[in-house]
């Protein structure tokens, strides 16, 4: 292959993951192929394989771009200062966490649950995926924020906790993510249930975890 500059690499990279996204918003994400990324993209069979080996590797470059644009952890350490109370905070987090999940689960949220039943029928690509993808950093992170606020006030007395810690940091993560199940189910797939209005469930979420940590 001739020499070319970095420019052009990125230049025809963006070009598949332009196309490979325009698929993903057809079809879901463990149904894309790299002959339909090729006919997508309108480039050859042999000319997309110098830049990706499989469309496993296609896949993980879409959703690691979709991630970096739309990374908030800069908005999270606002949040972390901008607030006088850890129950304030806690508040703030959960409000940012309704309006980003409600904002966009047409795209990461779609990756996120379309991945899981991809390797779920594929678990032996699943260290692969971990290891290369960058698209649960920002949700690890606000949620690791989340679970060191409450640590912090339980520990300055600002709460009393009325269950044990573990079992409220198990009541989130499984309400968060049956709330983004739920909203992907309706918004991609067009699922026949009651409309969740993401914006009030989250603040009923946050009450009922302040509820929970008894804040004095």
């Amino acid at each position: 292959m001739p020499k070319v500059n970095k420019d052009y690499i990125n230049k025809k990279k963006t070009q598949i993951l332009d196309a490979a996204f325009r698929i993903f918003q057809q079809k879901p994400l463990y149904e894309i192929t790299m002959l339909d990324v090729i006919r997508e993209a309108g480039i050859s069979k042999g000319g997309i394989y110098r830049y990706f080996n499989d469309i496993d590797e296609v896949i993980i470059a879409l959703i690691n771009k979709k991630t970096a644009q739309n990374n908030y952890k800069h908005k999270i350490d606002q949040i972390l200062t901008s607030k006088n109370t850890t129950e304030g905070i806690i508040e703030a987090l959960f409000t940012f966490l309704g309006n980003y999940i409600n904002e966009s689960s047409s795209t990461l949220g779609k990756f996120q649950f379309e991945l899981t039943v991809y390797l779920s029928n594929h678990p032996e690509k699943g260290e692969k995926f971990k290891s290369l993808l960058t698209e649960q950093e920002n949700g690890q992170y606000l949620v690791g924020s989340l679970f060191n606020k409450i640590i912090e006030g339980v520990n300055k007395g600002e709460f009393e906790a009325s269950f044990p810690l573990h079992d409220i940091f198990t009541y989130i993560t499984t309400t968060i993510d049956g709330v983004v199940n739920k909203v992907v189910l309706q918004k991609c797939y067009g699922a026949n249930e009651y409309s969740i209005d993401v914006i009030k469930i989250f603040k009923i979420i946050s009450n009922s975890v302040l509820h929970m940590l008894a804040v004095k």
